[in-house]
Order: structure tokens, then sequence, then C-alpha cells
């Protein structure tokens, strides 16, 4: 007598989900759910050091550097709002960037060759999860150093 094979597996119907289908659809979705969460946090640390390298390009011709750090305070308060969680358990709209001018560290070597300008500074940002309804803070350092020499052609 010649030995039966193995019964072979069921194949699987049309339609019908397979636990790698069930792992790659899920897989998706966590990325879908984090790239919806963590991207708009990305681009305004991105906005904002492109805002710092636009004031020290402002900084070539103009030699007030307590009203260009006003400005530049202003300006990153006013490029997005986040929700916060507040002291009393209330949730609040504040500024993603929210930089007082004594944080920012504004050096200008004049002395130097070519000159230079150094911008530095940190901020906090609060991180909503929406389906999770919870928050996280995440610390952001914007660090640039600049040749503010003027051209000449």
């Amino acid at each position: 007598m010649i030995p039966s094979a193995p019964p072979r597996r069921r194949a699987s119907e049309r339609g019908e989900i397979s636990w790698v289908t069930l792992v790659l659809i899920l897989i998706l979705v966590t990325a879908g759910y984090l790239a919806v969460v963590w991207v708009p946090v990305f681009i305004v640390r991105y906005e904002a050091g492109v805002i710092a390298g636009e004031f020290a390009h402002k900084a070539v011709h103009n030699p007030d550097d307590e009203r260009l750090v006003s400005e530049l305070c202003d300006r990153l308060a006013k490029l997005d709002q986040v929700q916060a969680p507040q002291p009393d358990g209330t949730v609040a709209v504040v500024p993603a960037v929210s930089v007082r001018p004594e944080d920012v560290t504004w050096e200008r070597h004049a002395d130097a060759t070519p000159r230079t300008l150094r911008i530095a500074f940190e901020y906090t940002t609060s991180i909503h999860y929406p389906i999770l309804d919870r928050y996280a803070e995440r610390t952001f350092a914007v660090e640039l150093e600049q040749d503010i020499s003027p051209v000449k052609w």
C-alpha cells in the first residue's frame, strides 16, 4: 500500500483575509496614524529653522539685535497653534513655538573673518494623540550659524 500524502491545507476562499494581510493592514494604519500626529510637528520644526535663517539674512544690514530677536520671537509664536493641557486640567490653544527673547542665543561675531551670526533656541511643544486622547511634550532645538558678511560682487 502506498502511503497517503499529508493532507493539504485548505485553499483560502476568495475575499478571505489571512493573518499576513491583517498584520500588513495593521502596520499601514499605525504608520498613517503616526504620520498624522508627527508630520505637522516636524514641519513646524523645519519652518522654525527657516524663519531663523530669514532673520540671520536680515541681520546682514540691520545691526539692531534686540529688535531682530523680538521680531523673531513674535514670528515664531504666529507659526502654528497646538492644544496643550493646562495645570488646572483644561486644554488650551497655545503657540506651537513659544520662545522669549531672553531664551534666544544671538551671538554676532563682527570681528571674525568672515563675520558670523549664531542663533540658537529651544522650545517645547505639545503633541496630541487624537484617538488615544493623550498629550506628550517634546523639546526641539534650533541652531544656526551663518555668514553675515555683506556680499561684494
